[in-house]
């Protein structure tokens, strides 16, 4: 009988540990590596623990994982597949036990849809545990060395279940390398002992490890890192989706009658992440993590603060290492990434060359971030009579028309998103984006021309005036940067949110921790912001959503509000509503400024998106039958 993966991954063969999923360390020159071979020396202990890191999802790449562009920030053009763009699964109700595109239970499924992307999670696991059971044979290992790297293990045995956890649910936990005689009736464990599985794993592993890494270092695990993402584990852990949620969870049991979910709303988890963001923060500060750029004197300085943090100034390469505390480094995808979302330049038509723009923000990003004054539009009285159609003089070129929605918007709306006739940060310099039919970044309409931006918008956040394209030599050059996995400015949400539900107003200490953001981006403080209209909300919902706003705006396009929209439990709500789009077929300001619904094609089907189904991945038919205990998610 075929074993389930959990069993296969602890158990080990005669042998010894053979690096089938691992054959990129290169420990050995030739054959299988044995245990003996791995740690004979320090050398090539190393690269064991180096290879633990692999399975870690690509979080930003579009053609792999549903972060970035399976919420309601950022999208793929609507000629885009899901063959490609797997997310658009998830949008059209694709995904079951038999059928997914994300391989991360298992990847032993008897077929998968074509380009499916697979992870060995479990796997990886066990080669931590390996390496956690084998550091002490290594002859010459120092005792620096054998500290980092068995921190470095325990902090992946914690990152990988949280992984699982956050697409999944509940989950088996992984407790040891191998077990000879383990059942194959295993049953899912409860999400909060999942929680505190995660949680003790992160602590050990902080003892063990440096606050900040030397350079060439600055991507593997440190302290703060495993303190930041216990903040994250205890956040989510303390939201609705999953802090008694009796509406979707009442049956989610196992078969033995237990339930997988505590059903009973408990407050004091709130306070949990909290003490957890503050503890993180604290030491992600006496180590000498800060916000790039410090306080801004203007909003011109905020907006270059906040697009520096991520893309740099004109170096041509940039790690903010001094910001993010774990991240991706691989230049082929964020090189893949600026191809895909600067907007086309150097063709009057429509060419495959070059930059493509089809990787585009949305209307709801968009239209999220604050005013000038730090608040949302609709509640600023400089602008919440003011409708979308309404055109006014360009802020940047005074003798074109553009929308009202683009004058008077925070500083971070201006670091982030490219409109029609505003500036853009590219080919060495600042063009002026021209947007409408017939005009060099327009969709031309033509369903064959894939590589077409489906709504007027594009993504500045991540491109800079040094990624350009020679359209002589079809030739792009790219910018080379760091896309934060985690970054300190999360550690600061965190709290505000989890003081907020905890407490149900805001602290001095959280408006402390939410100023640093706002200031950083020539944001007015949060009080005085709110000063404009007679002060902060003090009704419980109002409140809650600004927060959830903030968090946000800060974060846009960085992957978490996918999570987040499923842990606040709306994300039916949220991804239901067809986005909206300029009419982008209008050759005049006219003509284009007149608010529509963006087309998402035929590979997006927005009904199929419901609760409670679309919240997590379905756990695969494979293994559900193998382990006759293994339950199902709730709605498939």
């Amino acid at each position: 009988m075929m074993k389930s993966i959990y069993i296969q991954i602890l158990e080990t063969t005669a042998m010894g540990l053979i690096l089938v999923s691992c054959n990129f360390l290169d420990v050995v020159p030739e054959g299988s590596a044995t245990t003996e071979d791995i740690y004979k020396t320090q050398a090539q202990a190393e690269k064991m623990v180096i290879g633990c890191y692999s399975e870690i999802p690509n979080y930003f790449h579009p053609q792999n994982f549903p972060d970035v562009t399976g919420s309601d920030e950022m999208v793929m053009g609507h000629r885009a597949t899901t063959r490609w763009f797997h997310y658009k699964s998830l949008m059209n109700g694709d995904e079951s036990s038999s059928t997914t595109y994300y391989g991360l239970w298992s990847n032993t499924a008897s077929s998968y849809p074509t380009g499916a992307v697979k992870k060995d999670i479990w796997n990886a696991v066990r080669y931590c545990y390996n390496v956690i059971n084998n550091l002490d044979k290594v002859p010459d290992i120092t005792e620096e060395n054998k500290k980092t790297w068995k921190g470095e293990a325990l902090f992946l045995i914690a990152y990988y279940h949280q992984i699982m956890l956050e697409y999944y649910g509940p989950i088996f936990m992984v407790k040891e390398e191998k077990a000879s005689d383990m059942p194959s009736n295993l049953m899912r464990s409860p999400y909060d002992e999942c929680v505190d599985f995660i949680a003790d794993k992160y602590d050990e592993s902080a003892k063990l490890l440096p606050a900040v890494r030397a350079s060439g270092e600055k991507n593997r695990a440190t302290s703060a890192a495993a303190l930041g993402y216990k903040a994250r584990l205890l956040l989510y852990a303390a939201s609705p989706l999953v802090n008694g949620n009796a509406e979707f969870y009442t049956d989610f049991k196992n078969p033995d009658g237990k339930s997988l979910m505590n059903l009973n709303y408990d407050r004091e988890k709130w306070k949990k992440a909290m003490d957890a963001s503050e503890e993180a923060i604290k030491l992600s500060e006496a180590n000498g993590y800060k916000l790039y750029g410090g306080d801004a004197a203007n909003a011109e300085r905020g907006r270059k603060n906040y697009h520096e943090a991520f893309v740099g100034g004109n170096s041509g390469a940039f790690n903010n290492w001094d910001e993010i505390l774990f991240g991706l480094a691989d230049q082929g995808t964020i090189s893949y990434c600026i191809k895909n979302m600067a907007p086309r330049i150097g063709f009057s038509s429509y060419s495959s060359k070059g930059f493509r723009g089809y990787m585009f923000p949305t209307w709801s990003c968009a239209t999220r971030y604050f005013t000038d004054k730090g608040l949302p539009w609709t509640d600023d009285p400089d602008t919440k009579n003011l409708k979308p159609e309404m055109l006014v003089s360009s802020p940047d070129y005074p003798a074109e028309k553009t929308s009202c929605f683009y004058l008077h918007r925070e500083p971070r709306f201006y670091a982030s998103i490219g409109f029609d006739r505003g500036k853009f940060e590219i080919q060495n310099g600042t063009i002026m984006l021209k947007c409408r039919r017939g005009e060099t970044q327009q969709d031309d309409g033509v369903e064959s021309h894939e590589y077409q931006c489906d709504n007027g918008l594009y993504c500045q956040k991540w491109i800079s005036s040094k990624d350009s394209y020679n359209a002589t030599q079809d030739k792009i050059t790219y910018n080379s940067w760091v896309f934060p996995y985690l970054r300190l400015a999360e550690l600061y949400l965190d709290y505000v949110e989890a003081d907020f539900e905890y407490n149900k107003e805001l602290s001095a200490k959280s408006l402390s921790y939410l100023n640093k953001i706002r200031s950083r981006c020539g944001l007015p403080s949060f009080q005085d912001s709110w000063s404009y209209v007679g002060g902060i909300p003090t009704d419980e919902a109002k409140l809650r959503n600004v927060i959830h706003d903030e968090r946000s705006n800060e974060l846009a396009m960085e992957g978490r509000r996918f999570h987040d929209i499923r842990r606040w439990k709306i994300m039916e709500k949220v991804l239901c509503r067809k986005e909206k789009s300029w009419n982008i077929a209008g050759k005049t300001a006219e003509d284009y400024y007149k608010l529509t619904e963006m087309n998402d094609g035929s590979y997006i089907d927005r009904s199929k998106i419901m609760a409670p189904k679309s919240y997590w991945l379905a756990i695969p038919i494979d293994q559900m039958q193998i382990d006759y205990n293994l339950v199902q998610n709730p709605g498939y």
